[in-house]
C-alpha cells in the first residue's frame, strides 16, 4: 500500500511556494502521491476554516508540484466537477499530464456545498451526479483522439477533437470519490478506480468489497484498480506505532493507498509530520 500526502492549498498558507517545499520534502521521504483539494469560494466549512486566509487553485498548484518533483504520483482530491467545463478541465489535466510525464491521477467527485453551486451557477445542486457522469464521459472523449460526437444533455457536440490527449496511452486516470451508492455506479460506469473519504479500516474493507461485488456483476474486475481512502488527520498526532499498525489494518482492508491530509496551516507542523512519520509509514507498507 502506498503513502499520499495532501499538500495544503486548502489551508491558507501564506505563501504557495510553501507547498512546493513540501512537495519536495514528502517526495525525499518516500511518498507515493501529492494531492490538491479544490474549493473556489470560501463558503460553509471553508470560511470558518480560513476566514480569508488563501485557498489556493488545484490546477496551478499541482502545476508547481509537477515541475519540482520527478518521480511521485498528482493527484486531484476532488475536482468538484459541477463547478467547471470539461472542455477547459480537459485541456488543463491533459497539459499538466505531459508537463509531468504522465504522473496525473484525476480524482473527482459532486460536491455538497450548496451555496458554492449556487455562486458558480453552472448547474443546479440536484443536477450535479448527471452534470458529473457526462462531464467524465466528455473529457474520456477528449483524450481518446480523432474527432468525436457526442450527442448530450449538457454538452452535445459533433465532430469535435483536441489535443493533447495523456502523456502516456491509458494515462489520466479518472478516480470517482464518495461512498455511497451513487459513486459506486459512477465508478462501474466511467471510473478508473476509486477515491474514498474520512472511512475507518473495516468501513474501507466493506466499501472495497462491495465495489468488487458491483464491478463483477457489469463484466468489470477491480483487481489493478486504485482503491484509496482519504483521512482528515491531527498534525500533531505523531506517535509512530499507532500510526503503524493503523496503516497495517487499512492495507488489510484492500486499499493501494492511504493518503493523509494533515489539517494545519502551521508549514513546519506538516515538515514536522513529514519527517516524522512519512519514513515509517512508506518502509512499512
Amino acid at each position: 500500500m502506498r503513502i499520499g500526502y495532501v499538500l495544503p492549498n486548502s489551508w491558507g498558507l501564506p505563501d504557495p511556494r510553501d507547498d512546493m517545499e513540501l512537495a519536495v520534502l514528502a517526495e525525499e521521504l518516500g511518498a507515493g502521491s501529492l494531492w490538491v483539494s479544490h474549493h473556489v469560494i470560501h463558503t460553509g466549512f471553508v470560511a470558518e476554516r480560513l476566514g480569508r486566509g488563501n485557498y489556493y487553485d488545484p490546477f496551478i498548484s499541482l502545476a508547481a508540484a509537477a515541475v519540482v518533483t520527478s518521480r511521485v504520483r498528482l493527484g486531484t482530491s476532488v475536482l468538484v466537477l459541477g463547478y467547471l467545463n470539461p472542455f477547459v478541465t480537459a485541456k488543463q489535466l491533459a497539459t499538466l499530464d505531459w508537463l509531468s510525464r504522465g504522473r496525473v491521477d484525476v480524482g473527482v467527485g459532486v460536491g455538497a456545498l450548496h451555496a458554492e453551486f449556487a455562486a458558480t451557477n453552472v448547474v443546479d445542486y440536484g443536477r450535479r451526479g448527471d452534470y458529473a457522469d457526462e462531464f467524465i464521459a466528455v473529457m474520456k472523449l477528449l483524450w481518446s483522439g480523432g474527432k468525436q460526437t457526442h450527442p448530450g444533455e449538457f454538452f452535445p457536440f459533433e465532430e469535435v477533437e483536441a489535443y493533447p490527449g495523456p502523456f502516456e496511452p491509458g494515462g489520466l486516470p479518472i478516480l470517482i470519490g464518495g461512498n455511497g451508492n451513487r459513486a459506486t455506479r459512477r465508478l462501474v460506469d466511467l471510473g478508473d478506480g476509486w477515491h474514498g473519504l474520512g472511512l475507518e479500516p473495516e468501513a474501507a474493507a466493506e466499501q472495497v468489497a462491495g465495489l468488487a461485488a458491483a464491478m463483477e456483476r457489469a463484466g468489470r474486475s477491480i483487481e489493478g484498480l486504485p482503491l484509496q481512502v482519504r483521512l482528515h488527520i491531527d498534525a500533531e498526532d505523531l506517535d509512530v506505532g499507532a500510526w503503524r499498525s493503523r496503516a497495517a489494518a487499512y492495507a488489510e482492508a484492500g486499499l493501494t493507498d492511504l493518503i493523509l491530509a494533515p489539517q494545519t496551516r502551521d508549514k513546519e507542523s506538516h515538515r514536522r509530520w513529514l519527517n516524522t512519520l512519512l519514513p515509517v509509514l512508506t518502509s512499512a507498507t
